[in-house]
């Protein structure tokens, strides 16, 4: 063979090697792109939308018991929804409950404290280890309440309301004392608690002073004689979330049989002057009713 015809033989092998190569890649060296399909596509590009109209109550009897009600996620991709809690302004939220579901829209607990916060979240999972979660709801507060009254006996004969006596008012957060109106603290405190003849089983605060509400004494319980306490006086704790007020002198008729049913309503008596706040100014809670935890006067 002529050294000519030895290369041509040589380069035709060589073409041929490529040509193979090319046709037939080997493993590893190539990809396959398909195109994605509607159903992956819509997922990856779809929002879970946020719960709307987050609302929260407070528990009638007192305490910080709360109650959260929304309105459900509206869309197809949801899977449930989340509630959040956070404690004070500055605190990170923390999952406090996941419903699997959309038809639940409503969620109870009882925090301990009024200061937190609450939001709710939708979310979606499936089985291919996929997560999304919406933005979160409009932000809610329990309104500050009345977490407790005392009726606390101080004088000498337990279930007459005498000199020294006490009613004492604990709130479930700090409040704003100004709000209140001038705390009498010494003098004739004029009507700024009034023992009402008309209705003989409340105590009202409803002057220009002392604007706290209606306390009912109980069923067989009873004030009369003239009905204005004198020289009445009243403090606040360090807090600001507890309020004292000592009765001064007292023209009674009867004893407060049935003191342990009483209750205090805050709501602010007709002609109304103040709007009775707490410290982050919100407006006290005008449903929340909690009975007497303590010795009766």
């Amino acid at each position: 063979m002529s050294r000519l015809r030895a290369r041509h033989l040589v380069m035709a092998m060589i073409a041929t090697a490529f040509l193979v190569v090319a046709t037939n890649p080997m493993r590893g060296t190539s990809a396959v792109f398909s195109t994605r399909t509607t159903n992956g596509g819509t997922i990856a590009n779809g929002v879970v939308n946020t719960p709307t109209s987050l609302q929260v109550s407070i528990n009638t009897s007192g305490g910080t018991g709360i109650t959260l009600l929304w309105t459900a996620t509206p869309t197809r991709w949801a899977t449930g929804e989340r509630v959040y809690r956070r404690l004070g302004l500055g605190g990170a939220f923390l999952k406090v409950a996941e419903f699997a579901n959309l038809t639940t829209t409503t969620y109870s607990e009882d925090p301990g404290t009024s200061d937190v916060y609450y939001v709710v979240r939708g979310y979606y999972t499936n089985a291919n280890g996929g997560h999304w979660e919406s933005r979160d709801s409009n932000l809610v507060k329990p309104p500050v309440h009345a977490a407790a009254l005392d009726l606390v006996n101080k004088g000498l004969l337990a279930g007459k309301p005498e000199l020294g006596d006490q009613i004492v008012l604990t709130f479930s957060e700090r409040m704003d004392p100004s709000s209140f109106g001038t705390c009498s603290t010494g003098g004739n405190s004029g009507m700024d608690l009034t023992l009402n003849a008309t209705s003989p089983n409340t105590v009202v605060a409803n002057g220009g002073n002392l604007t706290i509400g209606t306390i009912d004494l109980g069923a067989t319980g009873y004030f009369t004689i003239g009905g204005t306490a004198l020289n009445s006086t009243c403090s606040w704790n360090t807090a600001e979330t507890v309020l004292t007020i000592t009765l001064g002198a007292v023209l009674n008729g009867g004893l407060v049989l049935a003191a342990h049913t009483a209750t205090y309503r805050p709501d602010i008596p007709t002609p109304a002057t103040l709007t009775v706040r707490s410290f982050l100014q919100q407006d006290l809670d005008t449903t929340a009713q909690p009975t007497v935890i303590k010795v009766l006067f």
